[in-house]
C-alpha cells in the first residue's frame, strides 16, 4: 500500500506540476525531447552553445538561447531554478554533463533528468542529485522488444520495477462509457492520466466519455496493464512510434 501511495504522488507530479521545462543540449535526442514537450503544450526553454542548433528551435520553443550551460551565472540568469523540470541532454561531453547537472541541483531545480553515456556516468549523475538518469540506447532496445511482443501497449516510463506508465488503445467495451461507468481505479486498479484524441490531449474527469480511437496514457502494475491491453482489438502504430523515437538516436 505504501508503494501505491508513492506511485500516486509521482502520478500527481506528472499530471499537475510539470508544465515548464528547460532542455539543455540540442543534439538529436535533445531536439526530440524538446519538440515533443512543445507539442504537448508545455512551456519549453531550450539552451545550447551552438547557434546553429538553437536556430533550429527558434519559433518553436518558448525561448531559445545560445549559452554555456556549465556556467552557474548563466543558468541563474536564465531562471532555470523556476522551471518544474530540467532535461540535461548533454551526453558526449561528460564533464559538461556532470557540471550542468550539479549546477541545476545547486540552484534548486526541483526535478532534473539527465542523459548518461555509460554506467559510470550514471552513477556520478545520481550521486550529485539527478532525479532520473536515462540511457536512450538501452531504452530504445527495450521499447522495440516490448512493442514487438505486445503491439497494443507502448511503454512510456517505469515508475518502479512493478509500475509503469504506458499508452494503450481504449478497450472496445469501454467506448461510449464514462470513466466512472467503467470504474477504472477500483475494477482495473489503474489510473488514466491523459487521453490522446487525434491531435488533442484530454485531461480526464469522472464524466469523460471514452471514444473509439482514443489512446489512453495510463499508470499501474505491469500485470494489470497487460491485462488491459488484451481487452483491445487495436494496436499502437509500432513502425511510426519507433521511427519517431529512433530519430533521437
Amino acid at each position: 500500500m505504501n508503494e501505491e501511495k508513492e506511485i500516486e504522488k509521482e502520478i500527481k507530479k506528472i499530471e499537475k506540476e510539470m508544465n515548464q521545462f528547460a532542455v539543455i543540449g540540442l543534439g538529436r535526442f535533445g531536439r526530440v525531447v524538446a519538440t515533443n514537450l512543445i507539442e504537448l503544450g508545455n512551456e519549453v526553454l531550450v539552451i545550447d552553445s551552438d547557434p546553429e542548433q538553437v536556430k533550429k528551435m527558434e519559433g518553436l520553443a518558448s525561448a531559445a538561447v545560445v549559452a554555456d550551460a556549465t556556467s552557474t551565472d548563466v543558468l541563474y540568469s536564465l531562471g532555470v531554478r523556476n522551471f518544474d523540470c530540467v532535461v540535461n541532454c548533454i551526453g558526449d561531453d561528460l564533464q559538461a554533463s556532470i557540471l550542468t547537472t550539479l549546477i541545476c541541483k545547486d540552484l534548486g531545480v526541483k526535478y532534473v533528468v539527465a542523459k548518461a553515456q555509460n554506467e559510470q556516468h550514471r552513477k556520478v549523475l545520481e550521486r550529485i542529485g539527478a532525479d532520473m538518469v536515462v540511457f536512450p540506447e538501452v531504452y530504445m532496445g527495450k521499447k522495440l522488444a516490448n512493442m514487438l511482443t505486445n503491439p497494443s501497449m507502448n511503454e512510456i516510463m517505469n515508475l518502479t520495477d512493478n509500475y509503469k506508465i504506458v499508452e494503450i488503445p481504449v478497450p472496445d467495451d469501454w467506448c461510449e462509457k464514462t470513466i466512472i461507468d467503467v470504474d477504472v481505479r477500483k475494477k482495473h486498479r489503474i489510473s488514466v492520466i491523459f487521453i490522446k484524441r487525434g491531435e488533442k490531449v484530454v485531461s480526464p474527469e469522472a464524466e469523460t466519455v471514452f471514444q473509439k480511437g482514443d489512446i489512453l496514457i495510463v499508470a499501474g502494475e505491469t500485470e494489470k496493464l497487460e491485462n488491459l491491453s488484451n481487452k483491445t482489438s487495436e494496436v499502437i502504430d509500432v513502425k511510426h512510434t519507433l521511427q519517431d523515437a529512433l530519430q533521437s538516436e
